[in-house]
């Protein structure tokens, strides 16, 4: 069946125009990965979710809440957890009763008997998939805010950009600003942003018009990554917000692979990888087409 249809089927409550449009917008996924095709086959097997309003809208025969879905642990001690973020969901709720890691992490640990519950260290934005850092304390989390730059020694990112860098690898530094509307601004000079510094290296060219590249962060601003890569005339592809439209994958293609620590009880560093997306080999993709 295909996608449009079998949401017209299961959610009756919605117009068909707003279907089209949530589709369109990337608010639709499929078995964790945003589709924005209208024909995209789906079979009754297929866990299709709407995001809607920071809430995961599910089809009223699909699944009940399947934590593996959404998250993966990769690391959890007395004092925190670091997971591994799927696409399509937020790290903390945007709203009251917002579905997102944080209440997921918390019944988890409710469910162990934990008498604690989650802190996010670093955000994720709701599209890009990856590592993050939660911790089980107040204190273990301000431990973080207060030595960041000593504690958070290395933090990478995959981005395949549409467009290929030249040089192939660089620095860009810029001074942030956000406006009333949410937007990022970038500026070369200080006009009251804050300072934002990331390093990109090229490693591999996809196609004529795409690239994988290496992303590391020496500093930790709001889109930063979007914005920097928009500066330099190759932007994230799928980013409906600092993109130009061009979607191959499907999804935004930001995924945070390393992150490295000392561990703020212990002392002791730690670090976490987790690989490549599929979605993120191009190829394969439009094999698939």
């Amino acid at each position: 069946m295909h996608l449009l249809d079998y949401l017209i089927q299961h959610y009756k409550d919605q117009s068909r125009s707003r279907l089209k449009r949530l589709l369109a917008s990337g608010a639709v996924t499929v078995d964790g990965e945003a589709r924005t095709q209208f024909d995209y086959e789906v079979t009754p097997a297929s866990d299709v979710q709407i995001s809607r309003k920071s809430r995961i809208l599910r089809t009223p025969s699909g699944p009940a809440r399947n934590m593996q879905k959404f998250v993966h642990i990769v690391y959890e001690d007395k004092w925190l957890l670091v997971v591994d973020k799927a696409v399509g969901v937020l790290s903390v709720p945007s709203g009251h009763h917002g579905f997102c890691l944080k209440t997921l992490l918390d019944e988890y640990l409710q469910r162990r008997g934990e008498k604690c519950t989650t802190h996010v260290v670093h955000r994720l934005d709701k599209m890009t998939s990856g590592l993050l850092l939660y911790a089980k304390s107040r204190q273990v989390q301000q431990a973080f805010t207060d030595h960041w730059r000593e504690v958070i020694t290395d933090r990478r990112y995959y981005a395949v950009t549409s467009g290929i860098p030249n040089p192939p690898s660089g620095t860009i530094r810029s001074y942030l600003t956000d406006d009333k509307f949410y937007y990022t601004h970038s500026s070369p000079t200080d006009d009251g942003g804050k300072l934002s510094v990331t390093h990109y290296h090229l490693l591999q060219v996809l196609d004529a018009h795409h690239a994988l590249l290496d992303m590391k962060l020496e500093t930790g601003r709001k889109n930063q990554i979007r914005v920097h890569l928009q500066d330099i005339g190759c932007p994230v592809v799928g980013d409906l917000k600092y993109g130009n439209g061009d979607a191959p994958i499907h999804r935004l293609g930001l995924h945070a692979y390393r992150l490295c620590f000392i561990h703020p009880v212990t002392g002791k560093a730690l670090s976490f990888e987790t690989p490549l997306p599929v979605s993120f080999d191009l190829s394969s993709e439009l094999q698939q087409k």
